[in-house]
Order: C-alpha cells, then sequence, then structure tokens
C-alpha cells in the first residue's frame, strides 16, 4: 500500500471530519476566486492578502497551515489581538488535503524549536500517526495513556496546537463550509461560497469558543 493510501486509511478510520483554516473574512473573496495560497504563491502571482503576520514564525513560506477537525485556541486567539478589529472566518476544507497534497505532519506547532529542527521524514504515516501518539502527552501527565484517560476523540490530535504544513495551492472547491461569529457575517460569506460549484455550503453563525475540552487543554 503506497503511504498516501496509508495516510487515507488511518484518516478515515479515525473519522476526521474536516480540516481547518482561519482566515480574515476580507481575504475570502481571493480565496473563492484563487484558492488558498502560501506566502510564495502571493508573491508568484502578485496577488495581495490581508495577513496575520508579518512574517511566517515556521519560516516556511511555502507552505499553508491547517489543523485537523478543530481550531487551536491559543493561536487564533492571539491572531486576534494582533489584527485588532477586524472580522474572522473559520473554513472547513476537505480532509482528502491530508494524502492528496504533500503536506509535513507537525505533532506540535510548526514554529516550536522541536518541529523546526526536526530531520526526520514527517509527509507520511509516522508523522501523521504522531499527532495522535500518547507519547504527545504533557509532561506533567504521570498516567499511562493520555488519550484514554482524558477521553480525546479519535478525530482530534492529542496536542491542540498541532499543524499539518500544506504545500502548494488548495483548489477552492475543497471548502466545505465556514464558521462566522456574528450574524451580519453570514450573507456576505454565503454569498461568496455561493460562487463555488458543485453542493451548497452552509456558514455556522455561533461564537468562537472552544468546542472540546478534556481538561487539560481545548481545541475550537
Amino acid at each position: 500500500m503506497h503511504f498516501k493510501e496509508r495516510i487515507r486509511y488511518e484518516a478515515v478510520q479515525r473519522g476526521i471530519p474536516c480540516l481547518v483554516h482561519f482566515t480574515q473574512v476580507r481575504n475570502l473573496p481571493s480565496i473563492v476566486t484563487h484558492g488558498l495560497l502560501s506566502r510564495s504563491d502571493l508573491a508568484e502571482r502578485n496577488l495581495n492578502a490581508f495577513l496575520s503576520d508579518r512574517w511566517r514564525l515556521d519560516g516556511k513560506d511555502e507552505a499553508i497551515s491547517v489543523s485537523i477537525s478543530a481550531v487551536n485556541c491559543e493561536m487564533f486567539q492571539a491572531k486576534h489581538r494582533n489584527c485588532g478589529l477586524t472580522s474572522w472566518v473559520i473554513l472547513l476544507l476537505d480532509p482528502s488535503i491530508l494524502w492528496r497534497h504533500n503536506c509535513r505532519f507537525n505533532c506540535r506547532n510548526a514554529a516550536q524549536q522541536e518541529m523546526k529542527e526536526h530531520r526526520g521524514f514527517l509527509g507520511g504515516p509516522y508523522g501523521f500517526g504522531q499527532m495522535f501518539s500518547d507519547d504527545m502527552r504533557p509532561p506533567l501527565f504521570q498516567e499511562v495513556s493520555y488519550r484514554a484517560k482524558t477521553g480525546i476523540p479519535d478525530f482530534l490530535t492529542t496536542r491542540p496546537d498541532a499543524e499539518v504544513q500544506v504545500f502548494g495551492s488548495i483548489a477552492p472547491d475543497a471548502i466545505l463550509g465556514a464558521w462566522v461569529d456574528r450574524d451580519d457575517l453570514e450573507y456576505p460569506v454565503q454569498l461568496e461560497l455561493d460562487r463555488l460549484p458543485g453542493q451548497k455550503r452552509e456558514v455556522a453563525v455561533q461564537e468562537f469558543k472552544p468546542r472540546f475540552s478534556n481538561g487539560y487543554s481545548e481545541w475550537g
């Protein structure tokens, strides 16, 4: 079995419903037109985007960052603070990106020193599996199985800051839906998503807050 098929099998077995990517709402028209693009691709195509940081802390301008099944709340809140008064949308993406694109699977935030200095190949089943491993439990946890003891669902990574770096553009039709936190954003976001071909995409309106918690850490 090819390693990408092994990733697909594992993702399906875990019931991963989607990948997530948060961005400023004012980026959505360009995303619907051109897809999700890395900073390198944006520069190459001479396209503008509203960025949440001046530089990528992981140094990977050729990558797009997504999370599995849920948002890294701590990072999302930090971006809110950095960008001031702007509106946000969380995009729900097709999980097939995990095996159809070249990815680097980071069991912690990709900007963490341990991930930046990792020299092994993290684009295959091993890297993907490590995202869900009990080896990634918090250092103060002393019992045998962190995931079993704290009840983390199969579709969530062990640590909420785990991150997938996707290399290459993500096509607009990979968008499955969106989540916004204000009623006045529902219509303009829905209008943009209705430009996409195929099935109708839904826009959920609810407060941005953690949806999952095991008492040790949280996911949006």
